[in-house]
Parts: structure tokens; C-alpha cells; sequence
């Protein structure tokens, strides 16, 4: 077998085939579990989970109890699942105890790991491309976020108006698991009623995360050192990581380049709102800012964004240093 994509796993599981090994990873952890539940329910249903379904962790699990699970036949049931969480914590010692599971699955048994992320030079993960299945879940593009939220909306039983979702795009962000806990919100909130408009999303989500932005990057444009460092510590007491800070600052400069340069085509309104891809109602907080933002300072804070990206992937150790130096870099 090979690397799968994540639409390539779900079509196999969809036609109800289970194989003995699986090794899922990535940044996404949303839909990282979405695939690891449809996998279990389609192997197993609820009924036979008490007999047939083991979990382990990476950083606490005994290879000898995962060897036992993994070769003990499933009960009242064609295969047991035995899920490793936390996989890339095990050490190479703790692979090489696991080996014989990887290069002789065991036919009826789903060994199901998960993980952060895989050296695809080590010898237990070039076995597992080998003989089972690979999966990587990667962040969607904010572009692809819209169509994500319509999706998760609908396994809800939403009805989100076009306005709506770009106001829970605006409001929560890129992260699905984000989105999810707030569509989830949001179903309460309806009751019976189905159809979502953007009145409805300003009433149940929060404003903090949105807030917390236009403030960071009105200090910027200000070159307010000292206040852009102030709610840069904000967006991170509010759960953001540094990773996710950045991301919502790149997002937030490119919408006001693109509004910037509608209203230089005499753009407004919903013609505006649509170029930049917001919601009509932060349309006029975009526009307020745009203005205090001049093509050089839009370029030079694109930059310091891509020089402060590659920092944090070069030195994820040093994060919270790099974005203290990028606000200093374009306050300046």
C-alpha cells in the first residue's frame, strides 16, 4: 500500500473496508478524529466497543500491552481496533518492539496510529507505507475554509446563509476544530430552527478573537509598539498559539490589501465585501483600517510575516520571541 490522501481513506472506509494497519498524521486534529471515529464505527458499531476496542498513548503505553491487544482475536466481531494515540512519542526501542506488528499485520486486528507528525526516513515508517496505510491531514488554505464550515454545518443540520459563513470565518478562524465547537454552540442556540443568517452567529459566537486582531493590527499601523505587544499577549491568553497568531495576522493583512486596492477601483459595499471575501458587517472596521495602512507599510509587514514564518519553523523553541521581534520589526 502507499500514502493515502484524507478523500482517498474516507471513499475506502465509506465501502466499508478496514485494513490491519493504519498510521494517521498531521497538523489537522480535527479531522484527524473525524477519520479515526468513522473508522472505528465502520470496524466496529457501538455494540461491540466494550469487547473489541483498545486505546493506548504514545508517551505512557507499554509496547508489550500493544503487542497483546494487537494479537488478541476480537470477539462476536470480524476485527478488534486497537488505536495508539500520541504514536510519535514512542521512542525507536519502543518501535523496534512493535516491528513484527508492522512488517506481519495482524489480519484481524485495525492497529490505528496517530500522530503529530512521522520521519518518513525511519525504518518502521517505510515499513508501514509498505504494508498498510499513510495518511497526512494537513491545515486547509483559508480559501478552502468556507466550503469546510458549509460542510461542518451540514453534518449539524445548518443552513448557513452566505454572510453567515463568512462571519463564522471571520469571528473563529481557520482551525476546524474551532469551528466545529462553535457550530455546535450554534445548534443549541437554533432549536428547530435550521436556517442560519449572520445575526444569528453574532449572537452565540465570540467577538474576542476578531476584537483582539483589529486591535494588534491597529497598533501596527499606528506603530504603537508598545500597544501592539500588549494585544499580541492578548490573542495568546486567549488561547491563540503562535502559529495561529500569525495565520490570523497574515489573513487580516491580505484582506486589508484587497480592500485597499478595491477602493482604489472605486469599489464599496457588497461589491467590496465580495472582493475581499468578508462579511458585509466587518466590512466598514476593514475599510477604517485600510486607510491608516499605505502600500509600503502593507509590503513591509508581509515580509516581516514570511521572515517570522520561517523563524518559527526553523526555531519553534524561541516562538514567542520571533512574534515579539515581528511586532518590533514593523513598528518601526
Amino acid at each position: 500500500m502507499a500514502d493515502w490522501s484524507p478523500q482517498a481513506l474516507e471513499t475506502s472506509v465509506g465501502k466499508g473496508e478496514v485494513y490491519p494497519l493504519y498510521f494517521l498524521y498531521g497538523d489537522e486534529t480535527f479531522l484527524i478524529e473525524e477519520s479515526l471515529d468513522l473508522l472505528v464505527n465502520t470496524a466496529l458499531g457501538e455494540g461491540l466497543r466494550d469487547f473489541n476496542l483498545n486505546t493506548f498513548y504514545g508517551g505512557e503505553a507499554d509496547p508489550a500491552q500493544i503487542r497483546d491487544a494487537v494479537e488478541t482475536l476480537p470477539m462476536m466481531a470480524q476485527v478488534r481496533v486497537v488505536v495508539l494515540k500520541d504514536a510519535h512519542d514512542l521512542n525507536d526501542k519502543d518501535w523496534d518492539q512493535l516491528s513484527r506488528l508492522i512488517e506481519d499485520p495482524v489480519p484481524t486486528t485495525a492497529l490505528v496510529c496517530v500522530g503529530a507528525k512521522i520521519d518518513k526516513r525511519k525504518k518502521y515508517i517505510k515499513k508501514f507505507i509498505e504494508k498498510g496505510v499513510v495518511v497526512e491531514f494537513k491545515r486547509p488554505y483559508d480559501n478552502q475554509i468556507p466550503d469546510w464550515i458549509r460542510s461542518i454545518s451540514k453534518k449539524h443540520g445548518l443552513q448557513l446563509s452566505p454572510d453567515a459563513v463568512s462571519t463564522v470565518h471571520e469571528l473563529v478562524g481557520s482551525n476546524l476544530q474551532d469551528i466545529n465547537g462553535e457550530l455546535t454552540k450554534l445548534t443549541q442556540y437554533m432549536g428547530e430552527k435550521k436556517k442560519v443568517s449572520s445575526d444569528d452567529v453574532l449572537a452565540v459566537v465570540s467577538r474576542i478573537r476578531i476584537d483582539s486582531v483589529f486591535d494588534l493590527t491597529e497598533a501596527i499601523g499606528r506603530n504603537d509598539r508598545a500597544r501592539a505587544l500588549t494585544c499580541l499577549a492578548n490573542l495568546l491568553d486567549n488561547g491563540q498559539n503562535e502559529v495561529g497568531v500569525l495565520a490570523l495576522v497574515s489573513r487580516h493583512v491580505r484582506i486589508l490589501k484587497l480592500v485597499s486596492d478595491g477602493m482604489k477601483e472605486g469599489l464599496s459595499g457588497q461589491r467590496l465585501s465580495s472582493r475581499a471575501g468578508v462579511s458585509p458587517y466587518f466590512l466598514k472596521s476593514y475599510v477604517d483600517q485600510a486607510r491608516s495602512w499605505n502600500e509600503r507599510k502593507i509590503e513591509h509587514t508581509f515580509q516581516a510575516l514570511l521572515d517570522t514564518d520561517r523563524a518559527l519553523k526553523s526555531s519553534p523553541v524561541a516562538s514567542h520571541i520571533w512574534l515579539e521581534n515581528f511586532v518590533v520589526q514593523t513598528c518601526s
